[in-house]
């Protein structure tokens, strides 16, 4: 699991660097089209919102409810709908770049102190099916990649 702990740890570095390469100006910036996005469509200032948002409501939620429930129902959650419900386009970036590292350093305590036979324990997330917690991890670093990808998506279509 040390490997886990790594990813997660430089996944959201490389997503800090990665929004450091955009201008104050381009942080709302949209394109014509969003053919192509590797995920969400939303702007550079509105993916950290969103992956923020995810890690808090839904990765730390998931978590916990794996940890204390028996096979619970984890949901999805809704991004466009939090987007529009808090203001993402009018968000901070620095403050949202230091929430979500918070909210990422909770994410590594939370999985530093899972033992070994509760690594299996199952659930059914929305969406993906019968998982186990070990899954779920995978998929958050999954979620990483894809908003990862998104902001280099963006930065390529402003040229």
């Amino acid at each position: 699991m040390k490997q886990l702990f790594s990813s997660l740890s430089s996944q959201s570095n490389e997503i800090e660097n990665t929004l450091l390469l955009f201008k104050q100006e381009q942080l709302t910036w949209v394109p014509e089209t969003w053919d192509g996005i590797p995920g969400e469509r939303f702007s550079a200032i509105e993916q950290i919102c969103h992956i923020r948002d995810i890690e808090t409501d839904g990765y730390h939620q998931r978590i916990q409810a794996i940890l204390t429930e028996n096979n619970p129902e984890l949901a999805s959650v809704a991004g466009y709908e939090l987007a529009i419900q808090r203001d993402y386009k009018n968000a901070d970036l620095k403050e949202t770049i230091t929430a979500f590292q918070e909210a990422r350093k909770k994410t590594i305590a939370m999985i530093e102190a899972i033992d070994d036979e509760q690594w299996n324990r199952p659930a059914y997330f929305e969406g993906y099916g019968n998982i186990t917690l070990r899954s779920l991890l995978h998929f958050l670093c999954s979620h990483d990649l894809e908003h990862l990808a998104s902001l280099r998506w963006l930065l390529g279509k402003m040229g």
